[in-house]
């Protein structure tokens, strides 16, 4: 069990299952309908039908999509609320999700009683991700992630004066040109590498609701031929918190990340602080990821600390012996079940990932310390894990799995 600091409502975090409660192809939020309700409400159980159900409500539905200059207030008011309702509403919507990242696009939809009262409001947000609430007695707030289909694809580009000029000429996602020096930043630097005449080829995964492209594309492998070799890398899926380096068929470094499938997002190093305006060393690695995403022990450990420190937040320090700390910053939750001293395997849920401390947005902070002092975490070696020779021993078969995926894509491109 997680905890995290209250809210004024209780929120209930709910996916949607296979069978249904996916977001239309048109980008409408749906609307839960009476027997959509969860039947869980502030984390106790919901009262029994009774014997004499009371008839069920008539109710009105509104919709309306964010336009430039609007705010929540005003769509609500255009619904026809009044003050106290859109005070409710906005207190409910905003105990999940920031209104202040409002943005055009954005669908609302409300279901009103006859009374003009609000029985269900859904925010749709960019990502097809629902903010709903639900009134009565007792309101409670959803976040209802969309039902996506995940859609492979790939391509091939070769360099001329940057890599970015190449992604874009070939249709693959400029961004995988900060994926590629991201993750190999501890290999050597890709931009002085290129001369010209390398050739790249991808393969990532796209999320679709419907016809839509929801969030951005996540890479899955790239080859890439340089002039002192091949270099394969694997990243994790939504499975797996692996990555892996390749050098003409040997593995050369192996990485294990706290979040399954999430992005690198900054590396180790001085840049230029997000908040502060200035260059600083970046102590950690950052890794992309939605507010609730669980985060992992890497490795296994012993719980060192957890609670708060200054600009991380809520924090989990774990010790790993020989003088070897991992810390997990700016969670929103800690795994409530750990204790300081209680002894962890890799794997083990730590807390969520959030925003608390000086961040401007969800992510985790990811840190190794040896003896106090940060190193990189994609550069150094004492977490390596165990099973390193197993793993090598398989790295030409997936190696191979993933150059015969890719091929086949490319060919059905034409």
């Amino acid at each position: 069990m997680l905890v995290a600091g209250s809210v004024a409502l209780g929120i209930v975090l709910h996916m949607d299952s296979e069978a249904g409660g996916a977001v239309s192809s048109a980008g409408k939020a749906d609307v839960a309908t009476q027997q959509d309700r969860p039947s869980v409400r502030n984390g106790a159980a919901a009262n029994p039908i009774p014997t004499n159900p009371a008839p069920a409500k008539d109710l009105i539905t509104w919709t309306g999509v964010v336009a430039p200059g609007d705010s929540l207030s005003g769509l609500l008011a255009q619904a026809g609320l009044d003050t106290d309702q859109i005070r409710e509403v906005t207190g409910a919507l905003g105990s999940a999700f920031d209104l202040r990242r409002l943005q055009p696009g954005h669908s609302l939809a409300l279901t009103l009683a006859d009374d003009g009262d609000p029985d269900t409001v859904t925010l749709e947000i960019e990502d097809g991700s629902r903010i709903q609430a639900t009134f009565g007695d007792a309101p409670t707030v959803q976040k209802l992630a969309p039902r996506l289909d995940s859609i492979r694809r790939a391509g091939e580009a070769t360099v001329g004066s940057s890599i970015y000029a190449a992604l874009d000429r070939a249709g693959i996602p400029t961004r995988f040109a900060t994926d590629l020096e991201l993750i190999l930043a501890e290999t050597f630097d890709l931009r002085t590498r290129l001369s010209g005449g390398e050739h790249f080829r991808l393969m990532w995964r796209e999320h679709r609701s419907g016809d839509r492209v929801v969030g951005d594309p996540t890479i899955d492998f790239a080859q890439l031929d340089l002039a002192d070799g091949r270099y394969d890398i694997l990243w994790p899926d939504d499975t797996s918190r692996r990555t892996r380096i390749f050098k003409d068929g040997r593995l050369i470094q192996t990485f294990d990340q706290p979040i399954r499938g999430a992005r690198l997002s900054s590396s180790f190093g001085l840049r230029m602080h997000p908040v502060h305006g200035t260059m600083r060393m970046h102590s950690g690695l950052d890794f992309a990821a939605d507010q609730g995403a669980v985060v992992e022990a890497t490795q296994a450990g012993k719980v060192a600390f957890m609670g708060e420190r200054s600009g991380y937040g809520n924090i989990v320090e774990v010790d790993h012996g020989n003088g070897v700390q991992t810390r997990y910053a700016h969670l929103s939750a800690l795994d409530e079940d750990l204790r300081v001293g209680q002894r962890v395997a890799a794997g083990t849920e730590l807390g969520l990932a959030g925003s608390t401390g000086t961040s401007t947005a969800p992510h985790l902070h990811y840190e190794i310390r040896v003896d106090g002092k940060p190193v990189s975490p994609l550069a150094d070696e004492r977490l390596t894990g165990t099973g390193s020779q197993g793993r090598a021993a398989r790295s030409p078969v997936l190696v191979h799995d993933m150059e015969s995926a890719l091929d086949k894509l490319l060919a059905s491109n034409g």
